[in-house]
């Protein structure tokens, strides 16, 4: 029997308004925040870092890219698959959505099991060579609240 129904690819969800936030990098020994981004939409994609400033030690957002080349542009398909072709992206299978600057980039990525989440990244470049991705996870008020909590008992367990 045949069919005219044709499998395509399965393409992931592109990065929209809805992911614009905070995300943050969990420290696997503490569980506590190792780094916290925003992304931003201003007509264009932008990806701010919050870091410590020489001003008394205030936290001041800064952003993320080298010589005015902040704003985000799509990755075309065929550089993700080039990208993302190596052997240790072959787990979990799925679909990425890129956007990037010349040193640092935002991922999105779209599992083919439809019952997991969607995951994010950020990414490093050294050139046209992509850096191993970093997992990150967006914020919510609940969350980083845990993170807050967790971070103070990390600092009375150290000063005891």
């Amino acid at each position: 029997m045949t069919s005219n129904v044709i499998n395509l690819p399965t393409y992931g969800k592109a990065i929209t308004l809805d992911d614009e936030g905070l995300y943050f990098i969990l420290n696997a020994s503490t569980g506590g925040i190792q780094s916290i981004f925003q992304l931003v939409y201003d007509d264009e994609w932008y990806l701010f870092q919050l870091a410590q400033t020489d001003n008394d030690n205030e936290p001041n957002w800064s952003v993320m890219g080298e010589e005015k080349d902040y704003a985000l542009m799509s990755v075309p398909t065929t550089e993700l698959r080039r990208q993302f072709s190596k052997p240790e992206f072959a787990e979990p299978r799925g679909a990425w959505q890129v956007i990037r600057n010349g040193k640092y980039g935002f991922g999105k990525f779209t599992p083919v099991d439809s019952n997991e989440p969607v995951g994010h990244a950020m990414i490093m470049y050294s050139g046209d060579e992509m850096l191993m991705p970093v997992r990150i996870h967006k914020a919510d008020d609940e969350t980083l609240k845990r993170a807050e909590a967790a971070q103070a008992n990390m600092r009375e367990t150290v000063t005891v």
